[in-house]
């Protein structure tokens, strides 16, 4: 069995990279916030960021406006229950005996409730209270050739750089923003800036997740780099800024010799200077098969005390400028509050307190509707009835099994049957309905036509990128970006076992639908069974 490693530079449903590497892209030599914004953004996309306070009397009628739906929406629970009074309770098939590898026979015709699409109104970033705006933390009105000079001097900042395919770096983003929050700090965004391929522009996270309604949620205020720093000229001689950053990569991994690169440093024209952290940064001393730190022992040293404790080491922290108001570290995907890898359980405090809240704006939340609507050959508009997702990520993952053939080491067809046959009786029992094969997508990175043919036979659907023309439409992010908000949006799923994608689709459905989840087991022959 391969060990646990997900520092791949590949997390997705879609071919994105190779292993990482110490500087992992190549430079963006087209992309500017402003083109990227026109690519993406559509009249309904929240303004954000927003530099200017509204004006008072706005702020009366926005209080007078939520008193006023506060009040209807006061009334809906009655009559729902006299609704609920009046009618008969769908019944739903019992269930029945299958084959060990097949898909149950389908039940008598029910009519599926739909999908509940979750209508949030975004919160535009003018009318958020004034300790979240992020205007309320940054000096003028707009970004500066030097990142100093939008920073306030009464306030602390943290920072972060990214080094890792797209979920594992989403993972890094919610860990800068918990140990931000607990450090009572104001987080500082990267974009993106994965291994989908070489000609992805780099991406802001506001671009894809809805940040006004996750800064709400937390009551802390978010920002990102292109806030602060005019990121339109970035490659001008004098645009260059230093930044002093702690080196936890160094300490945590044993073999390295030097900071974890990152090619966010380059995007942002920055001259780091690294100061290593202290040995007792490390989860596990001298061990050399983990490279978690946990979150206050990083925390520490973004106090004055813990600061200065660290620096009056030299010998044992090679010091070089560090910056106080600014707090940065190298690298924090590996980060825990007790265990490795605690992101995949229930009791993680940054999925808890942190991603639960990151959820998709509506550029991506419509695409997906409308994906599916394709998908199961509805007509525009119509409601998406309950589906459940595969995601069997097989080809990056090839590099695992050592030894062990293709076909030997990756879980067969039948193993997700077995799965989703589980899945299926649970949503039956738990949402009194049934999703039959047609309503299952795999989303999967398998290039085999073979593969995929044997997909359809058992009567399943998959998002087809290449037929939609998904990444000549909206860019080399969206079949990726696709993949992941339908999968956040089903009422069951089933994803590959120690796939950092699998996992953040299997805490979305978990939290956000109170869906029905498994993982399938892969590395041998019969690994999933049970």
């Amino acid at each position: 069995m391969p060990s646990y490693t997900e520092d791949s530079a590949s997390d997705s449903s879609f071919e994105d990279g190779n292993q990482a590497q110490s500087v992992p892209l190549l430079p963006f030599q087209s992309w500017s916030p402003s083109a990227l914004k026109e690519t993406f953004s559509s009249p309904t996309t929240p303004a954000w960021p927003a530099r200017l306070p509204l004006p008072p009397v706005v702020r009366r009628r926005c209080v007078l406006l939520t008193i006023t739906l506060l009040g209807i929406l006061g009334g809906v629970p009655l009559l729902l229950s006299s609704r609920l009074n009046s009618v008969e309770l769908e019944r739903v098939p019992p269930s029945a005996p299958h084959k060990a590898d097949i898909n149950p026979p389908a039940p008598p015709a029910v009519t599926l409730p739909p999908v509940v699409v979750e209508e949030v109104v975004s919160v535009e970033g003018d009318a958020l209270p004034v300790h979240l705006r992020p205007d309320t933390y940054l000096e003028g009105l707009s970004a500066t050739a030097h990142f100093r000079d939008s920073l306030r001097n009464d306030t602390g900042y943290m920072t972060s750089f990214l080094s890792a395919g797209w979920t594992n770096d989403q993972i890094t983003m919610g860990n800068l923003i918990y140990l931000s929050m607990i450090t009572g700090r104001i987080p500082i965004i990267p974009p993106f800036t994965s291994h989908i391929n070489e000609q992805a522009s780099p991406l802001p996270y506001s671009d894809i997740f809805d940040v006004p309604r996750m800064v709400l949620a937390l009551n802390t205020p978010i920002l990102e780099w292109h806030m602060i720093k005019d990121l339109e000229h970035l490659q001008t001689p004098d645009a260059r800024d230093e930044l002093g950053c702690w080196n936890i990569w160094e300490v945590d991994n044993m073999q390295s010799t030097g900071p974890r690169g990152s090619y966010s440093t380059e995007l942002l024209n920055l001259d780091i200077s690294y100061t290593r952290a202290p040995a007792n940064v490390k989860l596990i001393p001298n061990f050399e098969h983990d490279s978690h730190s946990t979150f206050w022992s990083l925390a520490k040293l973004a106090f004055p005390d813990g600061r200065a404790e660290a620096l009056e080491r030299p010998n044992e922290n090679p010091t070089r400028p560090s910056s106080n108001g600014l707090v940065c570290y190298d690298y924090l995907y590996y980060v825990c509050a007790l265990d490795p890898f605690e992101f995949e359980r229930d009791y993680s405090p940054m999925w808890r307190e942190v991603m639960v809240h990151a959820h998709w704006n509506a550029v991506p939340q419509r695409l997906a509707e409308e994906y599916l609507r394709h998908t199961f050959h509805l007509p525009d508009g119509a409601p998406i009835p309950p589906f459940i997702v595969i995601h069997a990520r097989r080809g990056d993952f090839l590099g695992w099994c050592g030894d062990v053939p293709k076909d030997d080491c990756f879980a067969p067809l039948s193993a997700f049957a077995r799965r989703v046959r589980e899945v299926q009786e649970e949503v039956r029992r738990r949402h009194g309905v049934y999703v039959p094969a047609s309503r299952v997508v795999m989303t999967g990175d398998e290039k085999d036509a073979r593969w995929w043919a044997a997909v359809e036979e058992r009567g399943w659907r998959r998002l087809n990128h290449a037929g939609e023309r998904t990444a000549e439409r909206f860019g080399n992010w969206y079949p990726v970006i696709l993949d992941a908000v339908v999968q956040s949006m089903a009422i069951g799923f089933v994803g590959t076992d120690r796939s950092t994608f699998s996992h953040m689709a299997r805490r979305r459905v978990t939290d956000w639908n109170n869906g029905a989840v498994r993982l399938v087991k892969w590395g041998t022959i019969g690994a999933d069974d049970h």
